[in-house]
């Protein structure tokens, strides 16, 4: 049975604009209602206790969960919220569920130089969004 969002993206706002692109572009071949991006769902996150609220989102009702590794994440008190859920799925070696790309540098507490990620300084969010796209076919093809 397939989750809520096939993709739900976790950044700092410093870097809103380059994953507005690579949303606005997950959205053609996925849809509006399968991408998590929180300006999308504004109405929805006016509430009270969103700290659980979004924990719930990036825990339970997503497929794949891109966070966007930079100084910034570790830096920000919403990100750190977010991750504390991600880091959790870690914990239950859920790690397919997990995509990491990097934006720019800068250490994430939780994340290790053996821990892979997709590197999207100087490249296009289209490409971004096509690798994030190729990840989630992995997901759903059957591991042999």
């Amino acid at each position: 049975m397939s989750k809520r969002f096939a993709v739900a993206l976790s950044f700092p706002g410093e870097h809103r604009d380059y994953v507005k692109q690579i949303a606005d572009t997950l959205v053609t071949s996925l849809t509006k209602p399968r991408v998590f991006y929180d300006r999308y769902y504004e109405a929805e996150l006016s509430r009270p206790n969103l700290d659980t609220y979004l924990q719930k989102i990036y825990h339970d009702e997503s497929e794949l969960v891109v966070v966007v590794l930079c100084q910034e994440y570790d830096e920000k008190e919403w990100c750190g919220l977010e991750f504390r859920a991600i880091r959790d799925l870690i914990k239950k070696r859920r790690d397919d569920e997990i995509m990491f790309v990097r934006v720019a540098d800068g250490d994430v507490k939780g994340v290790f130089g053996i821990d892979g990620y997709v590197d999207a300084r100087n490249r296009p969010a289209s490409e971004i969004a096509e690798v994030i796209c190729n990840r989630l076919l992995l997901l759903q093809s059957p591991t042999p």
